[in-house]
């Protein structure tokens, strides 16, 4: 009897905790009607290889379709170095990529604009080919975070623009 009381009270307990999560009103951020309108955005951006990377990774993340919206993109990209061996070398290195963007509707206003920032650390060995290719390295994985970056501020601004249309 007392087994039956306590499983009928937590399935009660349970019943109650689905239906209110239900009724919370959670969204995914990614959900809505202007981040699925994203796929096939038209993107440009200038010539340097940080530019392409970055289009070729916002692809990847918001895939193919027909979309009214229009991103533009300008980066530039800095490397630093951050520490000297003892031979007085540089041994470490930031690549630092800028990116300002904008995204527009079909008839050219602006929805989101901005700007980030975003890091990527690499080292050098003492041969030239090390630094060369820890720079190609270094601008690849700067290049995909920043993409990333841009999808999320992307769908903040789109979701920010469909709770203020429609309260």
């Amino acid at each position: 009897m007392m087994s039956l009381r306590s499983s009928l009270i937590r399935a009660s307990v349970l019943a109650l905790a689905l239906v209110g999560l239900s009724a919370c009103g959670f969204q995914p951020l990614y959900g809505g009607a202007g981040f699925s309108q994203l796929p096939g955005v038209e993107i440009s951006r200038g010539q340097e290889r940080v530019d392409y990377l970055i289009a070729d990774s916002l692809r990847d993340f918001l895939g193919d379709g027909r979309s009214p919206y229009h991103l533009a993109l300008v980066s530039e990209t800095e490397q630093n170095s951050l520490g000297l061996s003892a031979t007085g070398i540089a041994r470490q290195y930031a690549l630092v990529i800028t990116t300002d963007y904008t995204l527009t509707n079909a008839s050219g206003a602006v929805i989101a604009e901005g700007q980030l920032r975003e890091e990527s650390l690499f080292d050098a060995g003492s041969d030239p080919y090390t630094l060369v290719s820890g720079a190609s390295n270094a601008e690849e994985q700067a290049a995909e975070a920043m993409a990333e970056r841009l999808v999320r501020e992307i769908a903040v601004a789109l979701r920010q623009r469909e709770a203020t249309s429609n309260p």
